[in-house]
């Protein structure tokens, strides 16, 4: 039975001793306040005791506020020590431990619920009620609190309808694993570690270099890559190498393998070749799953189970996914049962290993009639010259993977638009399109930032759409929002002479010559910066404009010139449009 799902927020004021919360059923959409009135608090949980509370940073402070309640505890006190004295909620008082709770986090990015707000369009003014204010609120003060939490909750659920899909993983890993409904309330990387029975030892293992080289790979020509690693003076993870691999210049280290041709177009026998599945493949097939793990069988089981599930395009298949992708990140790890560092390296060295040797096998074979053009973490991309070569690399990938014990899947692409290795264009023979980058990444309401930009340099990349005709004919203000995040490095922002209480902002750019840029300030007006990617005229508007139509004030050219200018950082085409190239 599908559980009751419910999003709930808190307010505190401590000094004031006074709190509130607001509750939205996810599926009916009613809503519930409660101010101060713990009797109605506990009648409320004790209907919904099995339902699964949602919140953003709930496991962080709201879950620890909510047993506070329960517990009779102050919650107010509880939540001074969390944050005057940064304590975490458990340690103020070991008793909320015994309430249970079944929550879900949908804060686990870096971003605050108040800059999603920002880039979905809704307001991010914040309350005038000071968090510090010693006196209880007035009547007035309250409702103006209320309609704060309030809209904190419509906002989550927003969010929360933009990330089911992960909360849907998250039952479905509870469901297959036929585990404790509490288990809801860890992240995936802790759930991946209990499903997989981890169990970390009392005693540091200090030999995370110690990993050792596949004996499956046959380098010859860049022996000297395989040879680096296996230098103990390069055993450090401030060491990287930087080398010339296919003609183009690859970075090896402690992480993926990064190779790109830059400015780089093409179309036409192009392969895109992915390792299917090749951490869990390289940690089931040479034997280097966390020592943590007393029974390795179970991943492999797991491993064997999503492919029966995907081959049948069964969407049970994806929590399974979830326990196989997290566990090499769990591995580096402090915090997880599956910390094994050594286990982590020997994973990441001889994938990058494993992919050189394809690029090897690839450039002896083809010489100078193919060319490299992007190595990534998981996968290579050529194009040849026919379809004769396109058969034969194949073929040359049959054999590589019947000795590496992997699987390739591959694509096979018409038209490749590359900027660098995290900024590209493919379109695909079928016509589909994949896009990865800031400058041409396919944005979701939770990172709309600069989106007519990012639009009209895809329009042009893609179908030979003119950069002005796409902005000009544009006239959503959302579509040309700027959201701008000042760290905490600054004390605040600056427009003009007004100091701007908020630290997160939604500028567009100004045709009034009197309106002043954006600036960014570490101590009192003394040397303000300018905020990067912002115009030299600016206004801002950080109320809801999810329905609003551009107005006269906004310059189009300021969004014309940078997409422009983000087309040359892209491409390199002198006195010609991109078409004439291909």
């Amino acid at each position: 039975m599908k559980k009751r799902l419910i999003i709930i927020d808190f307010e505190v004021l401590s000094k004031a001793n006074f709190w509130m919360c607001c509750m939205k059923d996810v599926k009916s959409g009613l809503e519930h306040t409660i101010v101060n009135d713990r009797e109605e608090f506990l009648r409320v949980f004790s209907k919904n005791k099995n339902s699964v509370w949602l919140g953003y940073n709930i496991r962080g402070y709201d879950q620890w506020i909510m047993k506070a309640i329960l517990s009779n505890i102050n919650p107010c006190m509880v939540s001074d020590k969390m944050i005057k004295e940064k304590l975490p909620g458990g340690r103020v008082d070991r008793r909320l431990y015994s309430q249970e709770l079944i929550f879900f986090e949908l804060g686990d990015g870096f971003k605050s619920l108040k800059e999603l707000e920002l880039y979905m369009g809704e307001s991010i003014v914040e309350s005038s009620i000071s968090f510090d204010m010693e006196t209880y609120p007035t009547e007035d003060q309250i409702q103006e609190l209320t309609r704060y939490c309030l809209h904190d909750v419509r906002m989550t659920l927003k969010v929360f309808n933009q990330v089911k899909h992960e909360y849907e993983a998250q039952e479905g890993l509870i469901e297959l694993f036929n585990l404790e409904q509490n288990q809801f309330n860890k992240s995936k990387a802790q759930l991946s570690s209990f499903i997989l029975g981890a169990k970390r030892p009392n005693y540091e293992r200090n030999d995370e270099f110690d990993f050792e080289i596949i004996k499956t790979l046959d380098i010859s020509k860049y022996k000297f890559i395989e040879d680096w690693y296996k230098d103990i003076d390069n055993r450090n993870y401030k060491k990287s190498l930087k080398t010339n691999v296919y003609n183009v210049e690859t970075d090896f280290g402690w992480g993926g393998l990064h190779s790109a041709r830059k400015k780089y177009m093409a179309e036409d026998f192009i392969v895109n070749s992915d390792v299917s599945s090749f951490y869990p493949s390289i940690i089931i097939n040479y034997n280097l799953l966390s020592r943590n793990v007393k029974n390795p069988e179970k991943y492999k089981q797991i491993r064997d189970r999503r492919m029966e599930l995907k081959k049948g395009k069964d969407p049970k298949e994806y929590p399974l996914k979830i326990v196989l992708n997290s566990t090499f990140g769990a591995s580096k790890d402090r915090n997880n049962d599956l910390y094994d560092p050594q286990i982590a390296n020997g994973i990441c060295v001889n994938g990058q290993l494993l992919l050189l040797d394809l690029i090897e096998k690839v450039e002896l074979t083809f010489g100078e009639t193919a060319q490299f053009i992007q190595g990534n973490t998981d996968g290579v991309m050529f194009k040849f010259q026919s379809k004769e070569d396109v058969n034969k690399y194949l073929e040359l990938c049959r054999k590589w993977c019947e000795r590496t014990y992997m699987e390739l899947d591959h694509d096979m692409i018409k038209k490749v638009i590359q900027k660098d290795v995290n900024n590209y264009i493919f379109i695909q023979e079928d016509g589909r399109v994949k896009s990865k980058g800031a400058y041409v990444k396919k944005l979701s309401l939770l990172d709309n930032d600069l989106p007519i930009v990012n639009k009209a340099l895809k329009e042009y990349l893609i179908n030979g759409v003119e950069i002005e005709e796409t902005i000009q004919n544009a006239n959503k203000l959302i579509d040309f929002q700027k959201c701008v995040k000042v760290t905490g490095v600054y004390k605040y922002a600056l427009y003009g002479n007004e100091k701007i209480g908020l630290k997160i902002l939604r500028v567009f750019a100004s045709k009034n010559a009197s309106d002043p840029c954006v600036m960014k300030v570490k101590d009192d007006f003394k040397n303000p910066e300018k905020i990067a990617n912002t115009p030299e005229r600016a206004f801002i508007i950080n109320e809801n404009i999810v329905d609003k139509n551009a107005s006269e004030k906004l310059d189009k050219t300021w969004y014309i010139n940078l997409a422009k200018k983000r087309l040359d950082d892209f491409i390199e085409v002198q006195g010609a449009t991109l078409f004439d190239f291909l």
